[in-house]
């Protein structure tokens, strides 16, 4: 074609068609354009990002590979945990490899609606992972994306289904838009594989089925998992997920574990297995194969001997005279969990299109599985000193004896306050110092030095006395302080919606007045002592006597006042039904923080408004001292002891200020916990060492609480095992 014959030619568009013309509107040829839908590049986008995801989680996991660790599941028959038959499968058929069949079967079943059940540690989750991955990889046009999500962040009484999905979707991919996520969930492009119901506090899962139920009512996909005595409890209450088949993930046959073993090993270490594989076979029933049974402990296995180390041979867990006990196995391939799960080695760089996660920081920082077996053994020695399997964040100062406890939120609350009070103090003086040399230079003298007074007058006695209101308080309500909320009652008694009653009402009181006394005594008597070590007055110590008389009845109105209102605007929060740990953390600093600013400028005014009617009926003098109280006075004593008594109640009153105190800074300083807890125990939560169960964690499985809850060994000196 000539550029005269090029330049003559035209072209029209109509709808989709594209016709071409030459000279004198000769049709030359026409094609047809194909515009991509949208819909369907987003599904596309999305599901290579998820595949991305799942095949890098599922490496990291010992899933994939040329011999991944096997999973065994059986499908249930109809009525047995389900109303629907298996996906084109026989019931009670097993299998542990040929998971393209499975898929496949689900794939035709007509409404691709499944439930996996299975106990802790018997592989459901990687089953899910697993078909997650075959699905995406042969997904087509027009096809569901499957896409993994953890069930524990869902609140079925406050949030529809639909809604909570699709939140869920924008924070895990944020490059997906809002219409997108919409449309996709609106043509069932979206495959919910929901892991965990078992996850959600035991008062939700009926709850949780029922609005699973509702939410299907239309068609549409469905993937969930759960433990088995959890699925069938709530289902006893509620309904199974209808449609749905069932499967459940059953122990490995020790036939299953000898491949895995011997296939997962290159030729040149298979001998080192072999002794290992022959024991199994030839003693079934031994605490070795009971052991190897579970996936996640031969997958431990595979882990803990994958390189050849000298002493340490495969062979030893079959040898009965080191490990005579199927606990004994465990124990020792527990010892390997921490660096399979937390392996040291580089972080993978981040994969595009998913959200920055915000564990990635504290991967960064600190990996040291010798720190990570350190903490979560405090946390499991934790656990088993309160006798229970709930880890609530709430509950981590407890590991504190009451006494260090007090002393530490005592000093914590004095700091903060001495941080306020001091610059606030320093900067009033030296802008209203009036002695002989005005100047710069004298007035930030004058300024550091009543700045620095005041926070030894104030530190001091605030650290006494909010040591002494939390203990007190520890001791009343018999525990650690419970996630609470504020709640404006305007009628009805204590039963309604968890309010408090009235002897806590009046517990609260008596704090407020105890700890007001402990407060204005000691800023008095500790005022006198500065005054009399400062400037020598022989009356300072009297003074410092009168003065704190009258502060301790003024700080003893305002907080009885202060704290009967604070607990009677207070409810407690239903733990069983409460949100996730971070979002009930989350909630109870909203609500410590508006506790502050509702009952602090409270405190602030009374104790201001109480000065003149003390001094009043003191008719003015007391020991000899004559008194006085001032408009500037009031305004001076309101605004501090505002500030103060409201960071030292919220510190040592406050479920809040207590995780402040204690996760936030001094089990972190003392090497307990790492600073940043609540990410730490929702990366644990993500490598499988803890799962959620509404409010609070708890260790997978208890073996594994168990063997972190031993007493560390402490490594002997080598001059001393030579002695021995």
């Amino acid at each position: 074609m000539t550029d005269a014959e090029r330049g003559s030619r035209r072209t029209a568009l109509h709808g989709s068609v594209a016709l071409q013309y030459g000279d004198h509107s000769v049709q030359n040829n026409y094609f047809t354009l194909v515009f991509p839908d949208p819909v369907e590049v987003g599904a596309q986008r999305l599901g290579r990002v998820v595949l991305g995801q799942w095949r890098q989680e599922a490496a990291l996991r010992g899933l994939l590979g040329t011999r991944p660790i096997p999973v065994r599941w059986r499908v249930t028959s109809v009525g047995e945990a389900g109303d629907h038959p298996g996906p084109g499968l026989d019931p009670g058929e097993e299998n542990a490899a040929d998971l393209t069949a499975f898929a496949d079967a689900f794939s035709d079943s007509e409404r691709r609606r499944l439930v996996v059940l299975g106990g802790a540690g018997s592989g459901k989750t990687s089953l899910v992972v697993l078909l997650v991955i075959e699905l995406l990889q042969r997904m087509d046009e027009g096809d569901p994306v499957p896409v993994l999500l953890s069930l524990a962040s869902w609140r079925p009484a406050e949030e529809h289904f639909a809604g909570w999905l699709e939140r869920q979707l924008l924070r895990e991919y944020p490059y997906l838009d809002r219409d997108t996520v919409r449309v996709l969930l609106r043509d069932q492009r979206i495959l919910p594989v929901l892991d965990g119901l078992d996850e959600l506090p035991v008062l939700e899962r009926p709850e949780a089925l029922e609005a699973l139920n509702t939410a299907l009512a239309e068609g549409g996909p469905l993937i969930l998992t759960s433990r088995t005595e959890d699925y069938e409890a709530a289902a006893g209450s509620a309904s199974v997920l209808q449609e749905a088949a069932v499967v459940r993930a059953e122990p490995l046959t020790v036939e299953e574990a000898v491949r895995y073993l011997l296939g997962g090993a290159t030729s040149q270490h298979r001998e080192r297995w072999r002794p290992l594989t022959d024991a199994l076979g030839a003693d079934p029933s031994c605490p070795a194969a009971e052991v190897l049974r579970v996936p996640l402990m031969l997958w431990l296995c595979r882990t803990a001997y994958r390189r050849p180390i000298a002493g340490r041979l495969p062979a030893d867990l079959a040898d009965r005279s080191l490990f005579p006990t199927a606990v004994a196995i465990e124990d020792h391939l527990l010892d390997s969990l921490v660096p399979a799960v937390y392996p040291a080695g580089p972080l993978a760089p981040p994969q595009p299109g998913r959200r920055a996660s915000r564990e990635s920081p504290w991967q960064g920082r600190q990996r040291d599985p010798e720190r990570v077996a350190r903490w979560l053994g405090f946390l499991a020695r934790h656990l088993q000193q309160r006798g229970t399997a709930d880890l609530a964040w709430w509950e981590l100062g407890t590991a504190v004896r009451l006494v260090p406890r007090m002393i530490v939120t005592g000093l914590v609350c004095a700091v903060c306050l001495g941080v306020v009070i001091g610059p606030l103090d320093g900067v009033a003086a030296a802008l209203g110092y009036i002695g002989p040399d005005p100047g710069l230079g004298r007035r930030i003298v004058q300024g550091v030095l009543i700045g620095a007074a005041d926070v030894l007058i104030n530190g001091v006695p605030a650290a006494v006395a909010f040591a002494l209101v939390h203990g007190t308080g520890v001791l009343l309500r018999g525990g650690a302080p419970e996630p609470s909320r504020v709640r404006i009652r305007l009628g009805g008694g204590a039963g309604r919606s968890r309010a408090r009653s009235g002897p806590e009402i009046l517990a609260r009181a008596g704090l407020g007045i105890a700890g007001g006394v402990a407060g204005g005594l000691g800023i008095g008597l500790v005022q006198g002592l500065v005054r009399k070590l400062l400037a020598g007055d022989p009356l300072a110590l009297r003074v410092g006597l009168v003065d704190g008389v009258i502060y301790g009845a003024m700080f003893a109105f305002a907080g009885g006042i202060s704290g009967a209102l604070m607990a009677w605007c207070e409810a407690s929060v239903d733990i069983v039904s409460a949100p996730a740990p971070r979002e009930l953390l989350g909630r109870n600093r909203r609500t410590a923080f508006l506790q502050w600013f509702m009952f602090a400028p409270l405190f602030g005014v009374s104790i201001g408004a109480a000065g003149w009617p003390v001094v009043d009926l003191l008719d003015g003098y007391l020991w000899g001292i004559r008194l006085g109280w001032t408009a500037p006075d009031a305004l001076r004593f309101g605004l501090l002891a505002a500030f103060g008594a409201g960071i030292g109640a919220g510190l040592s009153l406050t479920a809040w200020g207590q995780w402040a105190v204690f996760a936030r800074l001094w089990l972190p300083l003392t090497g307990r916990l790492p600073r940043a807890a609540m990410t730490f125990l929702e990366d644990a939560h993500r490598r499988g060492v803890l799962r959620k169960v509404g409010a609070v964690y708890q260790f997978r499985h208890t073996r594994i609480q168990q063997h972190f809850a031993r007493p560390p060994v402490r490594p002997r000196h080598p001059e001393e095992a030579s002695r021995r």
